[in-house]
């Protein structure tokens, strides 16, 4: 049910602070999060690094949940911060520290409550660097695409070079 609540909170959140009509702003944004997760997702389906775990139904898996993230959560949190981005940058690496500490807290008290588990050599301090990276690589996505995407291809390397896929578990 801790879903359901997180899915509420963030639909309220969505519902008092994002301006409506300037979402079409952020949507090429929210598509390449979504891209990149769920590609995530597929490459390291069998040798998974970080995974979410339902802990009051069984049914409540991984897929599930990371589907409610993917297509709301993250989503309606990626707009509230893209829409209040500050122009100068001192105030805009405040304000993305304050995201990533925010969620980086977030997964550590989920992690916590045996919600968000780790495998393969992944820890829960490589998830403050993916979050800082990812605020990142989203921030620069929103002002220059372009070049966000070859980051993000870049850095896609090194993410698979630190975390190396066995071939023999891709599909």
């Amino acid at each position: 049910m801790y879903l359901l609540l997180v899915m509420f909170v963030w639909c309220f959140f969505a519902y008092k602070f994002i301006r409506w009509e300037s979402v079409k702003e952020q949507y090429p944004t929210v598509l390449f999060f979504i891209v990149i997760n769920m590609t995530y997702n597929m490459l390291y389906y069998q040798h998974t690094l970080w995974a979410f775990r339902g802990v009051t139904i069984d049914w409540l898996n991984h897929t599930i949940i990371n589907l409610a993230f993917t297509f709301f959560i993250c989503p309606a949190a990626l707009i509230i911060y893209l829409q209040r981005l500050p122009h100068t940058k001192r105030k805009m690496a405040i304000y993305m520290a304050v995201w990533v500490v925010f969620f980086s807290v977030l997964e550590t008290l989920f992690a916590h409550k045996g919600m968000y588990v780790y495998g393969n050599g992944w820890g829960g301090w490589y998830n403050i660097w993916l979050n800082l990276v990812l605020f990142i690589v989203l921030t620069v996505h929103y002002r220059k695409p372009y070049f966000a995407i070859s980051l993000s291809l870049l850095g896609a390397i090194i993410f698979f070079l630190l975390f190396p896929i066995p071939l023999e578990q891709l599909k």
